[in-house]
């Protein structure tokens, strides 16, 4: 037993001094001395210039803490950070980073180029969160939300906290991006925030090809793609007819997939098993009593949610003309789908 505990002191006495070597170098660096990233962004112009924005903690006088930006510039990344570091009069760290902020020109135009160098980078923090905002990335990061310090921890947060009731997963950290760029059969997908008003928000997907932006879903419908797409992901579905007509489900959706080969063509069936609790109902009378008004429910919600699935796979087909659901993974040559809820 002493061994064993001689054994585990020993190896939090290794990590204490890679972690001291990595991040504070090997002359004892203070932290004062180090640029210490929150929030890295990637902007890039009609010119394919990259303009790289690091919005860092700013270590002052009397323990105060603040953040400010720093911007670099050039022909590629390597250049952004010869052209930071000569506006700065510290040593920059980027394994700290907490998320990535892609805007969409830079989206579109690709983000190999800056993915190549995070794989390079041993110290980069592989679990910060990944968005597109609208926009620059350089005006998100330097956005002041009321009641946080930075916009960096509220979009971390706003991010992290998607999956409570909107079907969202939590894949959107930065080593999800890369398996997902890189793993055939499999495309990336990340939330969309925008600056609305006083506040920043989610407005919905980017879905990507390989590493290039190709098309952006709105919040409904990333909803559906997310019960299609994902497995154990929870939200609340509502059946309405006017204003004062509704009932709201707090649901949990697990999705099964079959795939069979039918005359040399492939075909899909998605099979979602909805389970969840009504949180509100103004729509059916007698309903926690009667068992047929339940049933009738159940009823009305599974061909609500069918008719969803069925026409987003059909905008999926039409708009994106790429593999959003991860089918490719089974087949690269799928041709049909039908949606199965119980």
């Amino acid at each position: 037993m002493l061994t064993i505990k001689k054994h585990k002191i020993y190896i939090l006495i290794v990590v204490i001094l890679i972690f001291i070597i990595c991040f504070m170098g090997s002359k004892g660096e203070l932290v004062e001395n180090l640029q210490i990233p929150i929030g890295v962004g990637a902007d890039t112009d009609p010119a394919n210039t990259y303009k790289i924005p690091f919005l860092i903690y700013s270590f002052e006088e009397e323990g105060k803490i603040s953040s400010i930006l720093v911007s670099g510039e050039g022909k590629s990344i390597g250049d952004t950070r010869q052209d930071r570091q000569l506006r700065s009069g510290t040593r920059s760290t980027i394994g700290l980073s907490r998320i990535f902020v892609f805007s969409e020109a830079a989206s579109t135009f690709g983000l190999k180029d800056f993915l190549d160098i995070c794989i390079n980078n041993p110290q980069i923090n592989d679990r910060a969160i990944c968005v597109v905002c609208t926009g620059k990335a350089e005006d998100m990061l330097k956005y002041k939300v009321k009641g946080y310090p930075n916009s960096a921890e509220y979009i971390e947060k706003m991010v992290s906290n998607l999956q409570q009731y909107n079907f969202y997963p939590m894949q959107y950290t930065l080593i999800d991006l890369l398996v997902r760029v890189d793993e055939e059969g499999r495309n990336a997908l990340l939330p969309i925030v925008e600056i609305k008003g006083t506040n920043i928000e989610t407005i919905g997907l980017a879905i990507f090809n390989k590493d290039k932006l190709v098309g952006k879903a709105g919040v409904e419908e990333a909803r559906i793609i997310n019960i299609l797409k994902e497995n154990n992901v929870k939200g609340i579905l509502t059946l309405q007819k006017d204003s004062k007509k509704y009932i709201n489900c707090f649901t949990v959706s697990k999705r099964k997939i079959k795939c069979d080969k039918i005359n040399g063509k492939y075909k899909f069936v998605i099979n979602l098993d909805l389970k969840g609790n009504i949180i509100s109902n103004e729509l059916y009378e007698n309903l926690y009593n009667d068992p047929k008004v339940l049933k009738k429910f159940e009823e009305d919600m599974k061909i609500y949610v069918e008719k969803m699935c069925n026409e987003s796979i059909n905008k999926i087909k039409l708009k994106y003309k790429t593999d959003v659901l991860d089918l490719g993974r089974l087949s690269m040559e799928g041709e049909r789908f039908l949606i199965g809820i119980r």
